[in-house]
């Protein structure tokens, strides 16, 4: 469990055993939307494709960004899963962000993410089941890991590609081919960057 800005924050991983279709994908939205609806005021659920995210630090930060933006007043989006994905696309329109980093036909790995803010003097925190929930939506998921200190990436080009961080950057960097344990350190760090930059844009 992690601790960011008075939230507890838990963060787990899946593979799915097969690819979702738009049917499935819009109806586990809308009943991940209605699962919040029943926990306390200060609980937020989220669900995403595992490549939005360049490693543990760099979804850390976008959360921290995002829970920011609220106490500031310099939110974009209305509800706090949305603006932690516009942080990880790096772009502040919801309707560019969420093809990016949501949940596609394409998507292999989730991260699910349950959110709570303490402030509110909460003393114990139940941590929410999503594997009970995909199985009653009927999705069949792997290698499954709750609570997480790490993320595993597989895709980091299309994390980059996300983020839209040019080429020229990264071989600036980066000069093999392979990406080693130091490069993938620099990657999330321009990760961090380039998600910050919404600050600014604001």
């Amino acid at each position: 469990m992690h601790e960011i800005e008075q939230h507890q924050v838990i963060i787990s991983q899946a593979s799915l055993k097969k690819s979702l279709v738009k049917n499935e994908i819009d109806k586990l939205v809308a009943e991940l939307i209605n699962e919040e609806k029943k926990l306390a005021t200060n609980h937020t659920l989220l669900i995403f494709d595992t490549e939005a995210a360049a490693g543990i630090i760099h979804l850390k930060a976008c959360i921290r960004f995002a829970i920011k933006s609220f106490k500031d007043n310099t939110n974009i989006a209305k509800n706090l899963n949305a603006e932690i994905m516009l942080y990880l696309s790096g772009n502040r329109q919801i309707s560019k962000a969420f093809p990016k980093v949501g949940i596609t036909p394409s998507t292999k790995k989730l991260l699910m993410l349950q959110i709570v803010n303490f402030s509110t003097n909460l003393n114990e925190i139940k941590q929410f089941n999503f594997k009970v929930f995909f199985e009653k939506l009927g999705i069949e998921i792997q290698d499954s890991k709750m609570n997480i200190d790490e993320i595993e990436v597989d895709n980091i080009e299309k994390v980059l590609k996300n983020l839209e961080i040019s080429d020229e950057v990264i071989h600036m960097y980066i000069q093999a081919k392979s990406f080693s344990s130091a490069d993938f350190t620099i990657i999330e760090k321009l990760a961090i960057e380039k998600s910050a930059l919404l600050n600014l844009e604001k």
